[in-house]
């Protein structure tokens, strides 16, 4: 009857580790990045709309700038405003609850 008591200490302690070990994997964001076409800009709201080809069908990144967005023009710091409609850019987003965040847009 002894053996069993002794299973359940470090049974409980590694269910534990396993429970806060899952929760810091979701806690990271993941980042991606794809090229594509600036289908609207709101300058005002800094927002911008990209559509990328993916799999033969068009995937729709849009959302808000980051703060700490990078923004570039022909290599070149560039704001928002810098860009037109139209534009090939490659560009990083992550994606929250709410939204797509813009981490980075640069064209050439």
């Amino acid at each position: 009857m002894k053996k069993p008591c002794c299973i359940i200490p470090p049974f409980l302690t590694l269910i534990f580790v396993l429970c806060f070990s899952g929760t810091q994997g979701r806690a990271k964001e993941k980042v991606y990045q794809m090229k594509g076409q600036i289908t609207a800009i709101d300058t005002a709201y800094s927002t911008v709309v990209i559509e990328v080809p993916l799999e033969g069908k068009m995937f729709t990144v849009g959302g808000p700038l980051s703060p700490q967005a990078i923004l570039q023009k022909r290599g070149q710091s560039a704001s928002l405003a810098d860009f037109m409609l139209g534009d090939e850019v490659v560009v990083k987003w992550k994606a929250t609850e709410e939204a797509h965040i813009i981490e980075m847009m640069k064209s050439n």
